[in-house]
C-alpha cells in the first residue's frame, strides 16, 4: 500500500502511516534509534521483532525475552549467556497495528534523551489478523560490508521485509536493494540511516541469507531483522 519515513535529532519523533493505506490493513512499523533506549511497548501496538546492540560486534542479537531490568516501557539491563549489556548502541523494535475506521494515521512517540532516532512504516493489506507474524530472524553483527539478512522461514504468497537499521551515515546507493526485492523506504541524518526492503514470496521453505548490493559499509555497524508476514491465501 505504500511506505513513510522519518528522522528525529530529538527525544520526539511523529510518524504517519501511508496515505494509501486502506481500513483492514495492518501497518508495520520499524522504530529505530542510536546510544539511548528504545521501548519495548507503544500504546495501541504490538511487537513484532526486535534487535537491541550494546556494541558493534556483538555476535547476536539482545530481544525482549533477554530483558533482566526494566523501567517502564523500557529494557535497561538485558543478559543473553554471558554477553550483558543495556542494548543503547543501535536498536530496531517492529512493532504493528490494523487500520481501524477511527485510526489516528499519525502517532508520537515521546523517548527520553535527544539521540537520534527514524521510523519506517510500511502497510499491507490481506494480512492474517489471527496470527500476522509468521516467522522472524535478527542478525547484531554480519561480518560483511553489505547487509546480509538471516534466512527465515517463509510461505508462498507471504511478505518478506528486511529492515536494515545503521550507525553510520549512509546514501540510498550505499545499500541497493537485494535481488528480487523493493527499496519500500529509507532514510538518513548525519551519523544514521535506515533501509527497508520487501517482496513477495514465490516458494515455501527458508529463504536463505539475502544480501544487499551497492558499496555498503562498514562492517557489524548495521542491525537486521528479517520478518515474514502472514497473509490469507
Amino acid at each position: 500500500r505504500g511506505s513513510t519515513s522519518v528522522t528525529s535529532a530529538t527525544g520526539t519523533i511523529t510518524f504517519k502511516i501511508p496515505d494509501t493505506t486502506n481500513i483492514g490493513d495492518t501497518v508495520f512499523l520499524f522504530l529505530s534509534r542510536t546510544d539511548n533506549v528504545l521501548p519495548l511497548k507503544i500504546s495501541g501496538w504490538e511487537r513484532g521483532a526486535e534487535c537491541f546492540k550494546k556494541t558493534n560486534r556483538q555476535d547476536d542479537c539482545f530481544r525482549a525475552v533477554d530483558c533482566v531490568e526494566r523501567d517502564g516501557p523500557y529494557c535497561l539491563k538485558f543478559r543473553r549467556g554471558d554477553l550483558v549489556g543495556d542494548g543503547r548502541d543501535l536498536a530496531t523494535v517492529m512493532f504493528y497495528r490494523i487500520v481501524t475506521e477511527d485510526d489516528p494515521c499519525e502517532w508520537t512517540v515521546e523517548l527520553p534523551g535527544r539521540t537520534t532516532s527514524w521510523a519506517i512504516v510500511t502497510a499491507i493489506p490481506n494480512v492474517n489478523q489471527e496470527e500476522p507474524i509468521l516467522s522472524t530472524a535478527e542478525t547484531a553483527c554480519d561480518i560483511s560490508w553489505d547487509a546480509v539478512f538471516p534466512t527465515v522461514y517463509g510461505e508462498k504468497d507471504d511478505v518478506l521485509l528486511l529492515s536494515q537499521s545503521f550507525d553510520d551515515r549512509a546514501e540510498r546507493t550505499d545499500f541497493r536493494k537485494p535481488r528480487g526485492t523493493e527499496l519500500l523506504d529509507w532514510t538518513n541524518s548525519r551519523d544514521e540511516a535506515g533501509f527497508l526492503y520487501g517482496k513477495l514470496l514465490e516458494s515455501t521453505g527458508m529463504t536463505g541469507e539475502i544480501v544487499s548490493r551497492g558499496p555498503g559499509g562498514p562492517k557489524c555497524k548495521d542491525a537486521l531483522l528479517s520478518v515474514v508476514v502472514n497473509r490469507f491465501d
